[in-house]
C-alpha cells in the first residue's frame, strides 16, 4: 500500500479529498497509521484507499480477494484474523505531486501460515499486488484488453488517423519554440524511437531516444502559457508523477491494430487524458479532461 501511495504521488489529503469525490470516507489520519502499522487493512479502507488511488474495479476487486485469502488463512493458522480497525489520528504525512520549479529539461530537449503484520502486507502483495505494480501487460487494465499492453520500442498512433505516430515536433509558445508531442505521418516519425516503460503501479513512462539529443520523457507541463503540452525531459525522474500514465484500455471501439487504449496522466493530474487538437499532422497532445471520446484513444503497437 505504501508503494501504491508513492507511485500514485497523491498526498494524504489529497488522497482524502479524492474518495470524498466519490462519496467515500478516507481520513488521512487513519491511512497515515494504517500504512505504518504492522497489521492487515480492513477491507472497506482497502478499497476506498485503492479507488481513490486510481485503480481500476477489478484491480480493487483483485487485491480484495487476495486480502480475504490472507485474512482465511490466518484466521485457519491463529484462530483470530489480523485486525486492522480504526487506528488514533495522526498527522499527514509530507509529499504532493507538484512539478518542481527548476527540472533538468532535454536539449531537445511452508510451515503453519500465520500472517499478520508485515508478512501479511507482503503476502498481498505477491499474492496480487506485484502483478498490479510491475505494469508488464500481464496484469488486467479493463475487460476490454484483448492482448498483453507491447513495451519496449512501440508506436503509438490516434484512433482516428492511425496513418499518424505520437512524436515530437516544434510549436511557438511564450515567444520562443518548444519541442512538444504532437502528430506526424509514421513514415516521419522516427526518430525519435518511442518506448513505453513500465514505471510500477500499472503507470507508464513515454520516453523519446534520439540520436542527437538522447534520452527524453513526456511530461506535463503547468506553467503559465503551457499548461497541458506534454515536453520531453532528459531526466525521467524529476517530473514525479506528472511523467506518469496510466495506460487503460478505452473500451468499445477498435482499431484494426487492436485495442484501443487511452493515455491518463496520473498525479494530480489523474482526471485528464492525452487528447490531440485535430486529425490533421502537426496537431498538438493535450491533457484534458477524459471523456471517453475518440480523440483520446491510441493504437499501441510494437515499433
Amino acid at each position: 500500500m505504501q508503494q501504491l501511495k508513492e507511485q500514485s504521488g497523491l498526498t494524504y489529503r489529497q488522497l482524502e479529498q479524492r474518495a470524498a469525490e466519490r462519496g467515500e470516507v478516507l481520513a488521512r489520519s487513519t491511512l497515515a497509521d494504517v500504512l505504518r502499522r504492522r497489521t492487515l487493512p480492513r477491507a472497506e479502507l482497502l478499497a476506498v484507499f485503492l479507488r481513490a488511488c486510481g485503480c481500476a474495479e477489478d484491480e480493487v476487486g483483485a487485491w480484495l480477494a487476495a486480502r480475504q485469502g490472507i485474512e482465511e488463512r490466518a484466521a485457519a493458522g491463529a484462530g483470530e484474523p489480523p485486525d486492522g480497525g480504526e487506528p488514533p489520528d495522526a498527522g499527514e504525512a509530507p509529499g504532493g505531486a507538484a512539478v518542481p520549479d527548476a527540472p533538468r529539461r532535454s536539449p531537445y530537449r511452508s510451515r503453519r501460515v500465520l500472517l499478520s503484520g508485515a508478512a501479511a502486507l507482503v503476502a498481498l502483495l505477491l499474492a496480487v499486488g506485484i502483478p498490479l505494480l510491475t505494469g508488464d501487460g500481464t496484469a488486467p487494465h479493463g475487460a476490454a484488453a484483448k492482448a498483453p499492453l507491447p513495451t519496449g520500442e512501440v508506436r503509438i498512433r490516434p484512433l482516428r488517423a492511425p496513418g499518424l505516430c505520437l512524436t515530437d515536433g516544434r510549436v511557438l509558445r511564450v515567444r520562443r519554440y518548444r519541442t512538444v508531442a504532437v502528430q506526424r505521418p509514421c513514415a516521419e516519425a522516427v526518430p525519435p524511437q518511442t518506448h513505453l516503460t513500465a514505471a510500477g503501479a500499472g503507470r507508464h513512462r513515454i520516453q523519446w531516444t534520439h540520436r542527437d539529443h538522447g534520452k527524453g520523457c513526456l511530461v506535463l507541463l503547468r506553467e503559465s502559457g503551457l499548461e497541458g503540452l506534454l515536453e520531453p525531459w532528459d531526466d525521467c525522474r524529476a517530473g514525479g508523477p506528472a511523467q506518469l500514465f496510466r495506460v487503460e484500455p478505452a473500451g468499445g471501439l477498435t482499431g484494426a491494430g487492436g485495442t484501443a487504449y487511452r493515455l491518463r496522466l496520473s498525479g494530480e493530474g489523474a482526471e485528464r487524458c492525452v487528447t490531440l487538437g485535430g486529425d490533421e499532422p502537426g496537431a498538438t497532445a493535450l491533457a484534458r479532461p477524459c471523456t471517453g471520446k475518440d480523440d483520446q484513444k491510441f493504437l499501441i503497437g510494437p515499433g
